[in-house]
C-alpha cells in the first residue's frame, strides 16, 4: 500500500469513526481509492518502461551509426539521421491514438525529435551556413514545430510543451543556418521568444481556470521555466560575459520562477494542477541548495557559514509558506533544504566548540517550535 493510499484510508476511517459516513460508504470509498492507486502505479511503471525503451532505442541508434559512419559520407549520414528521426516520430504519433500505448508514444516522439535535431545540426557538415542548402535546411527547421505543436495541442497534455521547448532549438538552428546573426544575437532572440512564451502561457492558464480547455498549458509552463535556466546560463556566460557573477542572473530567474509558481498556487488552481505546482515548488526549493551554495562560494567568495545563511534562511521561508498552505511535500523538502547546509558547515567546522554549540541551539529551537505547535493543536 502506498503512502498516499494509506493517508486516504486513514481519513476514511476517521470519517467512519466520526459517523460522517457509514460502513458501506467507507468500503466503497476504499475500493475506489484502491482501484485508482493500482491504475496510478501501472501508469507510472508504463512511463518508466517507455522512457527506458526510448533510451535503449537511442543507444541502438548510436551503435548503428558507429557501425555505419565509416561507410557513408556526410550526405549519407545526414540522410540516415533524418530518415531515422522521421520514422521514430511517425511511429510515436501512430501509437498515440491507442490509450494504453501513450507513454511509449510520448517517449518515441521525444526520441524522434532529438534525433531530428541532431540531423539538423550535423547537416552543417554537408551544407555550410548561409549556403543555399544550409538556408533551405534552416528554413525547414521552422516547419517542424509549426506542424507538430498545433496538432499536439488538440490531442494530449504532454507533447505540446515538449514541442514548444524543442521549438527553441529548431529556431536556433534556423537562425544559425539561414542568417548572419552571431551566437550572442541568437541567444538574445531565444531569450525574447522564451519570455514571450512564458507570458502567453500565463495568460492561457488565467483564462482556463478549470484546466479543461488547455490541459497542456501547465506542463508547457513548467518546461518553459526549466528551459529558462539553460538560456539564462547561456546568456550570462555568453553575451553578458559574466564569470563569477554569472550566478546572479540565474538566481534572479530562480526567484522569478518561484514567484510565478506561488502566484499560480494562490489563484485557487484545480486539484490536479495544484499537485503539479506543489511538486514544482518542491523541486525549486531543493534546487536552491546547489544554486544558493554556488552563489555564496563563487560569487560572494564566502565559506560554509554564508552558504548556510543563504540556503537555510530560504528553507525557513519555504517551510513557513508550505505550513500555511498545507503543502506537505514542500514542507519535507524545505526541512531538507534547511538541514543540508548546516550539516556541510558542521563538517567544515568539525571539532569547533562554537559549531557544536550552534548546532545544539538550533536543534533545541526546532524542538521548542515543534512543541509550541503541538500545544496549539492540543488547544
Amino acid at each position: 500500500m502506498s503512502l498516499r493510499q494509506d493517508i486516504v484510508n486513514s481519513a476514511i476511517d476517521r470519517w467512519l469513526g466520526s459517523s460522517i459516513i457509514d460502513a458501506e460508504t467507507a468500503e466503497r470509498l476504499k475500493a475506489v481509492e484502491s482501484a485508482h492507486a493500482a491504475a496510478r502505479s501501472t501508469r507510472t511503471s508504463q512511463y518508466v518502461l517507455a522512457i527506458t525503451g526510448a533510451v535503449v532505442l537511442v543507444i541502438a541508434g548510436g551503435v548503428f551509426l558507429t557501425w555505419a559512419w565509416p561507410r557513408y559520407g556526410e550526405m549519407g549520414r545526414t540522410i540516415i539521421l533524418t530518415v531515422a528521426a522521421v520514422a521514430v516520430t511517425a511511429g510515436g504519433i501512430l501509437l498515440e491514438s491507442r490509450g494504453r500505448w501513450k507513454p511509449s508514444s510520448y517517449a518515441l516522439q521525444a526520441a524522434g525529435i532529438g534525433l531530428l535535431f541532431s540531423a539538423y545540426v550535423y547537416s552543417e557538415q554537408v551544407w555550410p551556413d548561409q549556403s543555399l542548402g544550409g538556408t533551405l535546411f534552416g528554413l525547414s527547421a521552422l516547419v517542424i514545430p509549426v506542424i507538430l505543436t498545433p496538432r499536439a495541442m488538440r490531442r494530449d497534455p504532454l507533447m505540446p510543451g515538449v514541442h514548444l521547448i524543442t521549438g527553441l532549438g529548431f529556431l536556433a538552428v534556423f537562425l544559425d543556418r539561414s542568417t548572419p546573426l552571431s551566437g550572442d544575437g541568437i541567444i538574445w532572440i531565444l531569450d525574447a521568444v522564451l519570455i514571450a512564451g512564458v507570458l502567453s502561457l500565463l495568460r492561457t492558464l488565467r483564462s482556463d481556470e478549470t484546466g479543461d480547455r488547455h490541459p497542456w498549458a501547465l506542463n508547457a509552463f513548467i518546461l518553459a521555466i526549466g528551459a529558462g535556466f539553460v538560456l539564462v546560463a547561456l546568456t550570462a556566460f555568453g553575451p553578458l560575459s559574466l564569470d563569477e557573477e554569472a550566478f546572479i542572473p540565474i538566481d534572479l530567474w530562480w526567484a522569478l520562477s518561484v514567484t510565478l509558481t506561488v502566484r499560480e498556487l494562490e489563484q485557487g488552481t484545480p486539484r490536479v494542477e495544484r499537485t503539479v505546482l506543489e511538486r514544482l515548488l518542491s523541486l525549486q526549493c531543493l534546487a536552491w541548495v546547489g544554486l544558493g551554495s554556488l552563489t555564496a562560494h563563487e560569487t560572494f567568495h564566502g565559506g560554509p557559514g554564508l552558504a548556510t545563511l543563504i540556503v537555510s534562511t530560504t528553507g525557513v521561508a519555504f517551510f513557513a509558506y508550505a505550513d500555511r498552505r498545507q503543502l506537505d511535500s514542500v514542507l519535507i523538502i524545505a526541512a531538507v533544504t534547511f538541514v543540508i547546509p548546516i550539516w556541510a558547515w558542521a563538517v567544515d567546522a568539525a571539532g569547533a566548540l562554537g559549531g557544536i554549540a550552534a548546532l545544539v541551539l538550533t536543534a533545541a529551537l526546532l524542538f521548542w517550535t515543534a512543541g509550541r505547535r503541538g500545544s496549539a493543536e492540543a488547544r
